[in-house]
């Protein structure tokens, strides 16, 4: 969700050369130094400081990178502050008044790589015009590029998103995963997962290549180091299948035997390995012993995708009595404009209160649907979803919780901004910055 308003960076000779400074920059500077060399880069636009924020794993706070004078001990709540708020809502906000005795007024601007948040920038610049609000947004998207790729040789990111250590199973797994957000004008998924910090043996992949999605949602048995080892070999055959041009059924036989191969036959994993042509809207998906989709349309859930499900992965490697060949069963369902799919694990449904209560499946979908339909994005939905089956166990959880929502939304002139909101609100975005109290963008 960005404001389209002010000149687009080609038609501001200014900008122009900052973004390109940063990127020669870019090449050679440590993660550290990036919130100075952005401070640096962007005075001549107006920008008089620069602080960046990441969102810990649970994204319940926004933590200050190192450098450029960030108090360390700063954390900003994502509940109770404009800055998460500006999180939130992936929309610009501005705080009242002015900064101090000066003019100068403070910007928070959300920080993004394509449709993954990442967290906030907080800007402090002499103006708000709608040029400044380019210039801050281009920054923004710049800085999110560069977090990312940094992150990958530094650990320094990585720490700044952490409250509390990783278990080694958590690590094994948070290290082979994908984001949890990724968008194009056609289809929208989002993932969250808990407990994030000892996360056992949960875990989901996917990829775009050409117009399939491809999208596994795996849960394996036990919550110690060989159910993530069981998870990341049954990924890692998942990939490697596909990869190679394997279709759905080649990438469950050959997940299957990897996980058979490497473990006895007391353990195994549950999954749903599913595939979605953007382009028609088929729906294609093989259970393994795995609780069934649910297909929501037009903020209802109209059915569960259930059908005869075939044997966990690492089981059917050790069935004896299997007719050798034997392939999977492939199902099939035809989406409409707007539909969306929720997949889940056990460990959501089945997660109890203190008074032994489920969570259960009503709950579950009753709150996607309620807080889609209210025009929260998909990513924001989940989010909140989070929170609650944590505060629903008392922080407490029994196994893995893990949700993803896939939203098929066909190329349309009228529904291009739907990529970031779930439900199919089809809603533009607010133009220029919101300030607190106002309506959410």
């Amino acid at each position: 969700m960005t404001d389209e308003s002010g000149p687009a960076p080609s038609d501001d000779p200014l900008l122009g050369r900052c973004l390109t400074a940063l990127l020669a920059r870019a090449h050679l500077m440590p993660p550290d130094e990036l919130t100075t060399a952005l401070k640096e880069e962007s005075r001549a636009l107006g920008v008089e400081e620069v602080r960046i924020y990441l969102a810990d794993l649970q994204e319940r706070h926004l933590h200050p990178i190192p450098g450029g004078g960030s108090d360390p001990e700063r954390a900003l709540a994502i509940e109770s502050t404009l800055a998460g708020r500006t999180f939130q809502t992936v929309a610009v906000h501005q705080a009242n008044g002015t900064v101090g005795e000066t003019s100068s007024h403070r910007l928070w601007v959300p920080l993004m790589d394509g449709t993954e948040r990442l967290g906030v920038m907080e800007l402090i610049v002499d103006e708000v015009t709608e040029v400044t609000l380019a210039r801050c947004r281009a920054l923004a998207s710049l800085a999110g590029v560069l977090v990312i790729s940094k992150s990958r040789y530094s650990d320094t990111f990585a720490q700044v998103r952490r409250c509390r250590p990783l278990t080694l199973p958590a690590e094994m797994v948070w290290a082979f995963m994908g984001l949890t957000t990724f968008a194009t004008s056609q289809v929208v998924i989002c993932a969250t997962l808990e407990p994030a910090y000892d996360v056992g043996g949960d875990a989901f992949d996917y990829a775009l290549l050409g117009d399939h999605l491809h999208l596994s949602l795996l849960d394996a048995t036990g919550h110690d180091l060989a159910a993530g080892l069981i998870a990341s070999v049954a990924v890692a055959a998942c990939r490697n299948t596909r990869r190679s041009g394997g279709d759905l059924a080649d990438v469950v036989t050959a997940a299957d035997s990897a996980v058979a191969d490497q473990f006895d036959d007391s353990r195994f994993a549950t999954a749903l390995v599913c595939d979605l042509d953007v382009g028609t809207g088929e729906f294609r998906w093989i259970t393994c012993g795995h609780p069934p989709p649910l297909l929501i349309r037009e903020n209802k859930v109209i059915k569960e995708l259930a059908r005869d499900p075939y044997l966990p992965l690492g089981l059917a490697g050790h069935d004896h009595t299997a007719v050798p060949g034997m392939r999977p069963p492939i199902h099939s369902e035809q989406l409409q404009p707007g539909d969306r799919v929720l997949l889940y694990t056990d460990g959501v449904v089945e997660g109890r209160s203190d008074d032994g209560n489920p969570f259960g499946q009503e709950r579950l979908s009753d709150f996607v649907i309620r807080h889609g339909s209210a025009g929260l994005s998909a990513s924001e939905t989940l989010r909140r979803l989070n929170r609650a089956i944590v505060d629903f166990q008392n922080d407490r959880l029994s196994d893995d919780a893990t949700t993803v929502l896939l939203e098929w939304i066909p190329e349309d002139p009228q529904r291009r901004f739907t990529c970031y909101k779930s439900g199919g609100s089809g809603r533009r975005p607010p133009r220029g910055p919101r300030r607190p109290g106002s309506a959410p963008g």
